[in-house]
């Protein structure tokens, strides 16, 4: 039998449920405290691999047609459609995909290896500035160590970039989550949105559009 050699890494599954009662109460204390010590440490940085992670997945999917070779259950064929292939397989996160996807595809002239140092808000922000700026050594080491405002203020200051932070909305039950994720697909596909802030403006357009007298009166 021929020995297949896998050319994924597998460093150890952060995610893996550990015996969290054994820890409180059974194990060793210096056992213990080396094994949470390590599982602290498998997720040091994982937020921010995991949307490169994501949209590099993506990115090999899109590129070599794989979702060929899956299967779609709804159907009882494999995919033809990419897009469809998100949307059945991913569909809690098949617009965070895409945001990773594209991404990925925007800035592939930076080293992944960056890209997975760096959190998805200053990588969005490396989006808006050119390849002579976003490839600077010193510009992608603040990429990977400053918070997002001070980092679109380096670049405004010394790069001569306009660039804003976003203030994030937030929403306060899973139920209004669902609901406002709803709507940013339906924008997306109805707008033809190609990102979640298209389809954000958009929703926000037609409302305003929708209520021209109360925005008349909250003018006056």
């Amino acid at each position: 039998m021929t020995k297949v050699t896998s050319v994924i890494s597998h460093p150890g599954n952060p995610l893996q449920t550990p015996d969290w009662a054994g820890m409180r109460s059974i194990m060793d204390p210096e056992a213990a405290a080396n094994a949470l010590t390590g599982i602290l440490a498998r997720l040091e940085g994982a937020e921010k691999q995991v949307f490169a992670m994501r949209g590099m997945a993506a990115l090999l999917i899109e590129e070599r047609e794989l979702h060929r070779f899956i299967l779609d259950n709804e159907v009882g064929d494999y995919y033809v459609s990419f897009d469809r292939f998100l949307k059945c397989e991913f569909p809690a996160s098949w617009s965070y995909i895409r945001d990773a996807l594209r991404a990925v595809k925007e800035l592939r002239e930076v080293p992944f290896a960056d890209l997975l140092e760096i959190k998805r808000c200053n990588l969005e922000q490396l989006k808006k500035v050119p390849s002579r700026v976003r490839l600077l050594p010193e510009v992608v080491r603040a990429a990977k160590s400053m918070p997002e405002k001070a980092f679109v203020e380096k670049l405004n200051r010394e790069h001569d970039q306009h660039l804003e932070t976003k203030t994030p909305i937030v929403m306060a039950t899973t139920d209004e989550i669902e609901e406002f994720e709803t709507a940013i697909a339906i924008a997306t596909l109805v707008e033809g949105c190609t990102t979640r802030a298209e389809a954000i403006r958009a929703i926000s357009i037609s409302y305003i559009q929708d209520h021209p007298v109360e925005q008349e009166e909250e003018a006056g």
